[in-house]
């Protein structure tokens, strides 16, 4: 037996409620434990001196007080942030509730929108078909443009057909060189 469990069963060791096994660890410690037999003389005088110790008087309104103290702590309850976290509403955990009440905003938004809109478009057939036939007697035109050529390009000069300086006259040349 170490000293703690020593120290939680002096109480029933007193009032000799301890089962033989436990009473036998018990003294056993007591024994090779000062500290420990130490505690157990000090309760044990403070058991003995207890009945004779003189009653404290306290005011008539002392347990009034007291019990209107206790129910105040005891009404008080738990915070709105720890009765929110608690709170589980339709059974599920605040999370997934908040996701699910978000969807339902949604699917209920979007049925609305739909269920509210003006309707088809009112087109004049009629209209479009003159048209149309007016589009066809129509010259075609096509829209892409294309570029008038100015100036010269990179692509349009020959590079073997400019002199060449004479300190590059003995380099080797890549494009239409001698």
């Amino acid at each position: 037996m170490n000293c703690y469990d020593f120290e939680l069963n002096i109480s029933a060791y007193i009032e000799g409620e301890l089962k033989q096994a436990i009473r036998e660890n018990f003294t056993n410690h007591k024994e090779a434990c000062e500290n420990c037999c130490e505690k157990l003389s000090d309760i044990s005088r403070l058991m003995e001196n207890l009945p004779q110790m003189s009653q404290l008087s306290t005011s008539s309104q002392f347990d009034q007080k007291l019990q209107n103290k206790i129910r105040e702590i005891d009404n008080q309850g738990p915070s709105i942030w720890q009765r929110l976290i608690q709170l589980k509403p339709l059974g599920f955990e605040p999370v997934p509730a908040l996701g699910f009440a978000v969807a339902m905003v949604m699917i209920i938004g979007a049925s609305y929108l739909l269920l509210n809109q003006d309707g088809l478009p009112n087109i004049d057939f009629d209209k479009l078909s003159t048209q149309s036939k007016q589009n066809t007697q129509q010259k075609f035109e096509p829209s892409v443009i294309t570029p008038t050529k100015n100036l010269p390009s990179m692509a349009d000069s020959d590079t073997s057909a400019k002199s060449i300086p004479k300190h590059l006259e003995n380099r080797i040349q890549l494009v239409g060189g001698k």
